[in-house]
């Protein structure tokens, strides 16, 4: 059994979860999209509770409007790209949902690849259908676990540049999960260092890192 025991407030930006494999990192962003449940604790977003064992509120999933993305994609093999993306809008108009899927498809750059099957896609127009498809439903939180450990180093670049960009755009939370200190560095605006299911330390990502490297030197 786990013990996940964290508490921290994500900043107006990119918030990156950063740890050890078995920190908890990926346990906390699942407790957060409500996969599973916490034993006991609250939990917030924009002022909404998503969770509160003692007034016993656990909301769906679907009501929480996650977007969530995956390590490993997960895709809908059987739907095109820009079916994938409107899959979370199916209570819009089929004219709602072309224009939103669009509209976020544009945004990744991956416009050219709506009518594709996942299959016939690369590895870096996977990730940015995952990431199209997880900002189109208007979240309230955006949670990326380790999105780009998939893809090459220079594709890897361009990606972060576009999630930063996104996420200016939308001015959403977006909870960022690596063990990459340079992705960390290029994209948090806040970290929260966590190790062993607790939190070691929160700040600026200079500061994180900084004395890191002094208990490491």
């Amino acid at each position: 059994m786990f013990a996940l025991d964290v508490s921290f407030i994500a900043e107006d930006g990119i918030t990156i979860l950063f740890g050890p494999s078995g920190a908890g990192k990926t346990t906390t962003l699942r407790a957060i999209a409500g996969i599973i449940r916490p034993d006991e604790g609250h939990i917030a977003v924009g002022g909404r509770t998503f969770f509160d064992s003692e007034k016993r509120v656990s909301i769906s999933i679907q009501e929480r409007r996650v977007g969530y993305v995956f390590q490993d994609y997960a895709l809908f093999p059987h739907l095109t790209g820009e079916q994938n993306v409107s899959y979370g809008l199916k209570e819009e108009s089929e004219a709602t949902r072309r224009d939103r899927a669009r509209e976020v498809l544009s945004l990744f750059k991956v416009e050219h690849v709506r009518d594709r099957y996942p299959q016939n896609m690369s590895g870096g127009e996977q990730q940015r259908i995952a990431l199209a498809r997880a900002l189109a439903s208007n979240p309230s939180v955006v949670l990326l676990d380790e999105p780009l450990s998939a893809v090459d180093l220079e594709t890897r670049s361009g990606l972060l540049d576009e999630v930063a960009a996104a996420q200016a755009r939308f001015r959403i939370p977006f909870l960022y999960v690596t063990h990459n200190t340079t992705e960390a560095l290029r994209l948090g605006s806040h970290v929260v260092l966590l190790d062993k299911g607790r939190v070691k330390a929160t700040g600026f990502p200079a500061e994180i890192f900084n004395q890191l490297a002094e208990v490491n030197s």
